[in-house]
């Protein structure tokens, strides 16, 4: 049953509990939703008890056009989910976006979070949405012109089925991993009050996620670093992380973009039950 958490700006976010065992919070990527967990969570669910959040203005979680989305706001959003919920030895595995406020989550909960795996970390744009320009020319287009100071609203605001998935196939080693249902769930917030606004602000904000990796080095419990072969990350964004958090290595997904939970939910789940012993 998907239930609702009441958020600092004054709005919510949708979250689920699904399965019983130790706690793992799942938090998704950029340009998705609660949802992009299912796979994951129903490979999991007879081991642990797996929180599903939806990141604030995301999906069906309504978006205040008032709100600054940033990394410290969405931060901030997850600590207070995991104290109001009274969550203790707890793991958390995000992607993408989500695999960075793994990190920064974990720095402000020492003593509640015990492990973190940050799958395809989105930590390393120079200008607005660099990473997901990575993906092909026609996502470099558009971003380009979503951008743009004076007309980039209007250009977000002609986001339809066809441009979104042509941008997410960049994202895919595989865009048969995509399948339709999901993308029309993905199509149905395109139409959501403030979705422009949000989408926009949080590519805006992008100094936000790559500065947050200044605070890695205060993380002194165990970090699973994974990227899929064909993430957007190149090598040095890659290697700079791994040396920031002190890590010998990174694993390696084969065959894999940067939607991974969406594209090889077996090699995810099973990253996540053999190093979380």
């Amino acid at each position: 049953m998907i239930k609702k958490f009441n958020i600092k700006d004054n709005t919510f976010i949708r979250y689920e509990v699904i399965g019983k065992g130790p706690p793992i919070l799942l938090l998704h990527t950029i340009r998705n939703r609660l949802e992009y967990s299912y796979k994951v969570s129903d490979l999991l669910k007879k081991k642990y008890t797996l929180y599903l959040l939806e990141l604030p203005g995301f999906g069906d979680s309504p978006i205040n056009i008032n709100t600054k989305y940033d990394q410290e706001f969405f931060t901030g959003c997850v600590v207070d989910f995991i104290k109001e919920n009274k969550l203790k030895n707890l793991m958390i595995a995000g992607e993408s976006i989500g695999a960075v406020l793994s990190a920064t989550t974990a720095v402000k909960l020492p003593k509640i979070v015990n492990k973190i795996f940050l799958f395809n970390p989105y930590d390393y744009d120079n200008y607005f949405g660099e990473g997901i320009s990575r993906a092909n020319l026609f996502a470099k287009f558009i971003l380009f012109n979503i951008s743009l100071p004076l007309v980039g609203s209007f250009f977000s605001s002609l986001e339809n089925k066809i441009i979104l998935k042509n941008i997410l196939r960049g994202g895919f080693f595989d865009i048969k991993c995509l399948s339709n249902e999901y993308l029309n769930l993905l199509c149905s917030s395109i139409k959501k009050n403030g979705y422009t606004y949000h989408f926009r602000n949080v590519l805006k904000n992008y100094k936000s996620w790559t500065e947050a990796k200044k605070l890695y080095n205060k993380i002194k419990i165990p970090v699973s670093l994974v990227y899929g072969d064909n993430d957007w990350a190149n090598k040095n964004n890659k290697n700079d992380t791994k040396d920031i958090f002190g890590l010998a290595n990174y694993n390696i997904i084969k065959d894999c973009g940067h939607f991974s939970f969406l594209e090889k939910p077996k090699e995810v789940s099973k990253i996540l039950s053999s190093q979380n012993k």
